[in-house]
This record gives structure tokens, sequence and C-alpha cells, in this order.
């Protein structure tokens, strides 16, 4: 027996395989098949060690960079901090801008409430009953308030803030029995006369 070829048992102690991994390695092509149960021993040797140096090149290659992933996974992270301070950022309202925008509204309803007796009067006077009348009242102000509810509300262009917040602690003359209120009285007579109205003036 020539020492140039070994039996599968010496080849497998002396690459540190089982013999059925000799076998295997031998029809895959990395070792010379064997001739009549003999392996050649140079060729199987070189061919074990070219197939290692090849799975280490090929381990290399596929495995990562951990100083790159890091690198990456620090960016990361710092891009969605970014971006969740972005987006509470925009969730913030200015408190001067949240103050404003319910100046507007509370003027807006000023205006409109104040615009009622005037609205109403004709459609008060030709009510019959008082019920009728405080229904009447009742929808037109539920009215109002229903048209402030709405998001898309658009505030009436010639509201002057500053003198609306000025006015916010202040009161009507009409309400407060001024020149305005002396009107009411006047006119109030006829009305009252001709509807006969001897019920008690019902809250709103």
């Amino acid at each position: 027996m020539s020492s140039a070829t070994q039996p599968i048992g010496v080849i497998a102690r002396l690459l540190d395989l089982s013999e059925r991994r000799v076998q295997q390695l031998s029809r895959e092509g990395v070792i010379p098949k064997a001739e009549r149960g003999q392996y050649d021993l140079i060729g199987s040797v070189r061919g074990y060690v070219r197939y290692l140096r090849d799975q280490a090149v090929k381990a290399q290659a596929g495995a990562p960079d951990y100083a790159a992933e890091r690198a990456r996974f620090i960016r990361a992270r710092a891009d969605l901090a970014e971006m969740e301070a972005e987006e509470k950022r925009r969730s913030l309202i200015a408190a001067e801008q949240i103050e404003a925008a319910w100046i507007a509204v509370l003027a807006l309803l000023r205006t409109r409430l104040l615009a009622l007796p005037d609205r109403l009067a004709p459609q008060a006077f030709e009510q019959s009953t008082v019920g009728d009348t405080r229904n009447l009242i009742r929808a037109a102000i539920r009215e109002v308030l229903d048209d402030l509810a709405q998001p898309d509300i658009e505030l009436e262009a010639d509201i002057d803030l500053a003198e609306c917040a000025h006015s916010a602690g202040g009161t009507d003359p009409e309400a407060d029995g001024g020149e305005g209120a002396g009107r009411s009285e006047a006119a109030a007579g006829p009305d009252d006369q001709r509807l006969g109205r001897s019920e008690p003036t019902a809250e709103l």
C-alpha cells in the first residue's frame, strides 16, 4: 500500500472528522474521491485546508461590521428622537394664539347674541303665547351655539380683537337699562297690549 493513499479511517483521524463526513466531502468534491477504498493523502489534506479557508473568507465577508452597525443604530435613534421632537413642536400651540382664538370666538358670540333681539322681534310679535316665544328664542340661541361649535367656523373679518378684549368685562348699554333699555320699555307697551300677555316671563 502506497503512503500517498490511505484508507478512510486514517483520513478521518488525520482531518479530525468522522468517516461519514469524509465520504460527504468526497462527494462534494472537496477532497479527491477514493480509488479502491483508498484516499489520496496529500490531495485530501490540501482539499480540506482549501475548504476551511474558503469557509473562513465567506464568514468574514458575511459577518456584520459591529462598529458600522452601532453607528447606524445611533443614527437611527437620533433620527427617531428628532422626529418625535418635531411632532411635539407641531402639536404645541402658543398661549397668545389660544388667547386670540378665544377672544375672537367670544366676540363673535357676543355679536350674534346682540343681533338676536332685532332679528327675533318681528317673529316674537307674531307668536300667540309665551311658550311659543320662549321656544323661538331658545331655537335662535341654540342655532348660534351650534354655528360656533362647527370646527370650520370662519371668524368675521370686522371683529376688533383689542376692542373685544377691552369690552369683555363690560356690559352692553342696552342690557344695563340705558338709552336702549328706555326705548325697549317704550316699545314694549303696545306689543304686550296687543298680545295680551299676562303670563310671567319664563327663564331661558
